[in-house]
C-alpha cells in the first residue's frame, strides 16, 4: 500500500504530567492552571509560577540535549525575548535534569546559552506529549490560542500576536483518539480519507462485495481516482494494460507462459475447486493526485507487478481468432430512428433487439455474448461506425453453438468466420 498525505500533524497525546499542577488539556482555546515547575535555570527564583510574568503572553519552547534545531534557535528565541520583554515571556522546558543541564553548557561551551529566557528542565513526560506541537502560543490568561513550528515564532507574528490579529501559519493538530493499530486510511471510520493524496491497494476478500460500484476514470469517476471490485486476477490485468474500460476487459488477448498458470485458470477435473473462483477475487483501488491522471494505469501495472511478481506486456502476435465481416450493410445499418435496446426491459417474446443503436456499445455487447461460444478473440472488420439494427434469439445465446450463432449473424447482415490475425496479445511471464 501506498499511502501520501497532505500536510497533517498526527500526535498520540496521552493522559499524564509529571507537575506539581495537572494542565486540563492542550486543545486550543482552553485555558492552563497556574503551573508550577520546581527545576529552573536562569530565573530569579528556584520555581517558576506562570503568575510570574503578569499581564504577558507566553510562548513555550520544547528542546533536548541531543537537538540540534533547537540549540541552533537559542539565539534568535533570546533575541525576541529581549525586543518584546514587556509583553512577551517565552520559556524553554527540556527534559534533562537540572545538573545535567548545568554540565552540558559547561561542556558544549560554544553554545549559545540564553541569558533573558527562564529554563524549565527536568520534564521527561511533558516534553515527550507536548515536543511535537512546536512552539505553543498562550495569552496572558494562559488560553492556548497557536502551536507552531519554530520557524513560526518570529518578530512578525509575535507583533500580530500581541496586536490580537490572527496568526495565518498552519497549526500541528492534536489527535488524542488516533488507533495506531490499524492503516491510518482505515483509522476514524475513513476521517482522514479527504488528506490522501495518494493511494492504492489491492483487497483480496474471499466474498463477493456486492454494494461496491466500480470507478472508471473519466466515464463514472473522477478522472485520478480507479475502483475496480469483485475482479479475476486476469480481469485485473486486462484492465490495467486495456486502459480501465470496464466493458473491454476480455477485449485484449491473454498469453499465459507462467509454471503456475493457477492465478488465471480454474483447476479441471480431480482438482475441480468449486470455490476456486471466490478464493481469487480482488478489489483494487487507486487514488493519484490531479496532475498524474493519466498515469493511473501505469500505476496499476506497477502494483500488480509488486504484488504478484509477474511480467506482464503487450506484444503483437498472431493469433486464432474469429472475424465479423459485412455480408448485407442494409441489414445492419440504421439511417433512422430512436436508439433503443430491449435488454433489461419486458418483451413479448425472448428477442433481444438493438434499434438505432451506436455502433461501439454494440460491439462491447457482442464481445460479451461471444464469450458464451469461444473463448478466442473476436475482431470487429465490419467497416461501420455509424448506428445500428441488430437482433437475437435468447436461445441462440443459451446454447452456445457456433453453427447456430452463424446463422443468427447471416439474418443480420453479418458473417463469422475463423482465421489468423496478428492482434495486441497480453503476454505474462514469470
Amino acid at each position: 500500500m501506498y499511502l501520501v498525505f497532505k500536510r497533517i500533524a498526527l500526535m498520540l497525546i496521552a493522559s499524564g504530567w509529571l507537575t506539581i499542577a495537572k494542565p486540563q488539556s492542550m486543545h486550543v482555546g482552553e485555558t492552563w492552571p497556574n503551573l508550577r515547575f520546581k527545576e529552573v535555570l536562569n530565573h530569579h527564583k528556584p520555581t517558576l509560577e506562570f503568575s510570574d510574568f503578569p499581564g504577558k503572553v507566553f510562548i513555550l519552547d520544547f528542546w533536548a540535549h541531543f537537538c540540534k534545531s533547537c540549540i541552533e534557535n537559542f539565539s534568535h528565541l533570546d533575541s525576541l525575548q529581549a525586543q518584546f520583554k514587556d509583553r512577551l515571556q517565552i520559556i524553554m522546558i527540556n527534559p534533562e535534569g537540572k545538573d545535567s543541564t548545568i554540565r552540558f553548557f559547561k561542556r558544549k561551551s560554544k553554545i549559545y546559552v540564553p541569558k533573558n529566557i527562564p529554563m524549565v528542565t527536568g520534564e521527561k513526560k511533558l516534553v515527550e506529549k507536548l515536543k511535537l506541537l512546536g512552539h505553543l502560543w498562550m495569552d496572558s490568561s494562559r488560553t492556548l490560542l497557536y502551536s507552531g513550528n519554530a520557524n513560526h515564532t518570529t518578530a512578525a507574528n509575535i507583533q500580530k500576536f500581541l496586536s490580537k490579529i490572527p496568526l495565518t501559519f498552519r497549526q500541528n493538530r492534536v489527535v488524542e483518539d488516533l488507533n495506531i493499530d490499524v492503516p491510518l486510511i482505515a483509522e476514524g471510520e475513513g476521517r482522514w480519507l479527504d488528506s490522501v493524496n495518494f493511494y492504492s491497494y489491492l483487497f483480496h476478500h474471499e466474498f463477493h462485495m456486492a454494494t461496491l460500484r466500480n470507478s472508471i476514470p473519466g466515464k463514472n469517476g473522477p478522472p485520478n481516482r480507479l475502483c475496480l471490485p469483485n475482479m479475476s486476477i486476469s480481469g485485473l490485468y486486462r484492465a490495467a494494460f486495456n486502459n480501465g474500460s470496464i466493458e473491454t476487459y476480455a477485449s485484449i488477448p491473454m498469453d499465459i507462459r507462467t509454471k503456475d498458470s493457477s492465478l488465471f485458470f480454474p483447476p479441471t477435473g480431480e482438482k475441480f475447486d468449486e470455490n476456486w473462483r471466490i478464493n481469487h477475487q480482488y478489489t483494487y483501488d487507486v487514488k493519484v493526485p490531479m496532475s498524474r491522471a493519466e498515469d493511473i494505469y501505469v500505476i496499476m501495472q506497477r502494483d500488480l507487478a509488486l504484488h504478484f511478481g509477474l511480467k506482464a506486456e503487450v506484444k503483437m502476435l498472431e493469433k486464432d481468432c474469429w472475424v465479423l465481416e459485412p455480408l448485407d450493410r442494409r441489414l445492419f445499418i440504421s439511417t433512422s430512428g430512436k436508439a433503443y435496446s430491449s435488454t433489461g426491459k419486458p418483451r413479448s417474446d425472448s428477442t433481444n433487439r438493438f434499434i438505432h443503436w451506436p455502433s461501439d456499445r454494440l460491439w462491447l455487447t457482442l464481445k460479451q455474448y461471444f464469450l458464451l461460444f469461444s473463448t478466442l478473440p473476436l475482431v470487429d472488420r465490419l467497416s461501420y461506425t455509424g448506428p445500428m439494427n441488430f437482433e437475437i434469439h435468447q436461445n441462440v445465446l443459451r446454447s452456445g453453438n457456433m453453427e447456430l450463432l452463424k446463422e443468427a449473424l447471416k439474418k443480420n447482415g453479418i458473417s463469422i468466420r475463423k482465421t489468423k490475425a496478428k492482434m495486441p496479445v497480453l503476454v505474462i511471464t514469470d
